[in-house]
């Protein structure tokens, strides 16, 4: 079996992350106070995370499918692998659906939308095909270049006469509407990441996955908070909530002695790697549980057929981008929440269940 190495996972975690939440505001229902949602989140994400990564400490190097099976007995592991091999397409959906309208909306605007889908599939369905190895060989190379470009757009910004710190008062002046947005945000990006419960059992060094996310996901949350008081001070938080894509709209915005302008480029770089990396993890955890469902090994027939079908799919199920989002906002965040808490009810057991061998190894 190929593996990964933790600084791989590292990569992986930071692309799907970022990979959208960066482009939108997050939290713009609390308005000016967003970024604080955000840090609210990611305090309860971190207690997700604590779960998520506690699961293969009991099952190093087993699947997903085994430690369901060892754990609840088949009659009740088939079924659930099933439920979130369900759940997997749907995110695969929504993710794979919004890049590829984003990308025509910014600059294919003269390409057929099923062309753009099946450009982007053909090239996840090849690397995924290779194998996870090479899926995390290529995120380390493109990372670096995805942190770089974040960082010199908050400078930029910083420096384009349009950066207005007074955008960001008051704060604290509206708690509940700082505490309804935190589900959403808790749900996405934090819940999305239980799709690497699936991935587990390919990382080398099992000790350091933990550790790998953590670090993995505070640089993200950093990044996300960098990016939503850029686009709060640039645009103004009225302004940010009634735009499409608000970071595209504050590279728009920067111009620095009519010489550094135009630099919308780089939003459509960090969407499509982002939209690319997100889409891929969703669509490798779909292809592994139907796989584990199905009792078979390789999940390239899976990759291939799915991988096909699934623009078709994507143009059936969602007729427009508004479509698109008004379903992933009335649904799916609920879903999220309630496949990310699935795992909390499993690793209960998983907690009794270890207890209880170890009690029994004691009185023998």
């Amino acid at each position: 079996m190929t593996r990964i190495s933790h600084t791989q996972l590292f990569a992986l975690i930071v692309a799907f992350e970022v990979g959208s939440t960066t482009l939108f505001a997050l939290g713009i229902g609390a308005k000016q106070n967003a970024w604080i949602v955000i840090i609210v989140a990611y305090i309860i994400g971190l207690g997700l995370l604590w779960v998520f990564t506690q699961i293969p400490k009991y099952y190093p190097h087993r699947t997903f499918s085994e430690i369901l099976n060892e754990t609840l007995g088949k009659p009740l592991a088939k079924p659930l692998i099933l439920l979130f091999s369900l759940y997997f397409l749907h995110q695969t959906t929504h993710n794979f659906y919004e890049f590829g309208a984003l990308i025509k909306m910014t600059a294919l605007a003269n390409t057929p939308l099923i062309v753009i889908l099946y450009f982007f599939i053909f090239a996840i369905i090849y690397i995924l095909s290779l194998g996870i190895e090479v899926l995390g060989r290529t995120v380390e190379i493109f990372l670096p270049y995805i942190i770089f470009f974040m960082v010199v757009i908050a400078i930029l910004n910083m420096f384009s006469g349009e950066f207005e710190l007074q955008n960001l008062r008051p704060v604290l002046n509206d708690i509940p509407s700082i505490m309804g947005e935190v589900p959403r945000v808790i749900a996405f990006p934090y819940g999305e990441t239980v799709v690497f419960l699936t991935l587990w059992h390919f990382i080398r060094q099992q000790s350091a996955i933990r550790k790998s996310t953590y670090w993995a996901v505070g640089l993200s949350t950093f990044l996300l908070i960098l990016s939503l008081i850029q686009i709060i001070a640039v645009l103004g938080a009225e302004l940010a909530s009634r735009t499409e894509i608000p970071l595209l709209e504050t590279l728009l915005s920067i111009n620095i002695a009519e010489i550094i302008t135009n630099l919308d480029s780089i939003g459509v770089f960090l969407m499509f790697i982002g939209g690319f990396y997100k889409t891929a993890v969703h669509f490798l955890g779909f292809s592994l549980a139907m796989v584990w469902f199905f009792e078979r090994h390789n999940p390239n027939w899976v990759i291939r057929i799915g991988g096909i079908l699934l623009p078709l799919f994507s143009m059936y199920r969602f007729s427009s981008l508004d479509d698109q989002r008004w379903k992933g906002f009335e649904t799916g965040v609920y879903v999220i929440l309630i496949y990310s808490f699935i795992p909390i009810l499993l690793m209960l057991i998983l907690h009794l269940k270890n207890k209880t061998m170890k009690r029994k190894e004691s009185h023998q």
